[in-house]
């Protein structure tokens, strides 16, 4: 006689919760830092801590989207999703690949969901949209990373900003570790703010969906454990 366990693992809790600790590790860096070598195992630290809450924070959106849309899919679909009306439809289409393939982005995917759900779609020029818009960018533009020269003096700002500048000056504190003469791309915005900011706005998108969707949230159950930032 054989017993045969089925176990499933789901990251998007565990994504969230790598993107707290280093937006925290970010900032505690970055308030210590500021006197040792630009090279220091501090600053290397502190920089690796801001780069990596950018790309985990967008990890645990596509995890937790993609979860839901496997927890429909389910045979009976997980506890969690019971109240979804469409939970067989979103079950149904993700088996067939919908929107399961790189041909669909994050956001699409929430979208998706919400519109099989007959859930009020999302604003798409409001926030928290617009801000999980520009995180997607920026953590697709640090993965996929193209070198551009910026053109500028110690005491000015570049004559020809980077893209970046334009869209997320503004938006959070700059790298306080940063010069005056370091570029606002990448020195000035990888910093202990844009950190904390892009897991605000994961989290802060996919609350609203959630709302809309008219269920908990996963993470739910972790949020004073992992959100103390």
């Amino acid at each position: 006689m054989s017993i045969s366990i089925e176990f499933r693992h789901n990251l998007s809790i565990a994504h969230l919760s790598a993107a707290a600790l280093f937006a925290s590790q970010c900032r505690s860096l970055e308030a210590t830092a500021g006197t040792t070598h630009f090279d220091s195992p501090e600053r290397r630290q502190h920089n690796a801590c801001a780069i990596s809450a950018v790309i985990v924070a967008v990890a645990f959106l596509e995890a937790t989207i993609n979860e839901l849309f496997a927890d429909c899919a389910e045979a009976p679909p997980r506890e969690r999703v019971q109240a979804i009306a469409s939970k067989g439809l979103l079950g149904r289409l993700w088996a067939k690949g919908i929107p399961r393939t790189a041909a669909y982005s994050i956001t699409e995917k929430y979208e998706i969901a919400l519109e099989l759900s007959g859930s009020l779609s999302m604003d798409r020029g409001a926030l928290p949209y617009q801000d999980v818009k520009l995180l997607i960018e920026l953590r697709n533009a640090l993965i996929h990373f193209e070198p551009e020269t910026i053109t500028g003096s110690w005491d000015t700002q570049p004559q020809r900003a980077h893209k970046s500048e334009k869209r997320l000056r503004g938006k959070f504190d700059e790298n306080a570790l940063a010069g005056p003469g370091n570029p606002f791309y990448p020195d000035k915005l990888l910093g202990a703010g844009c950190a904390a900011w892009s897991v605000k706005s994961a989290v802060a998108f996919a609350d609203e969906f959630f709302q809309k969707l008219g269920i908990e949230a996963t993470y739910a159950h972790a949020r004073s454990a992992y959100l103390p930032i």
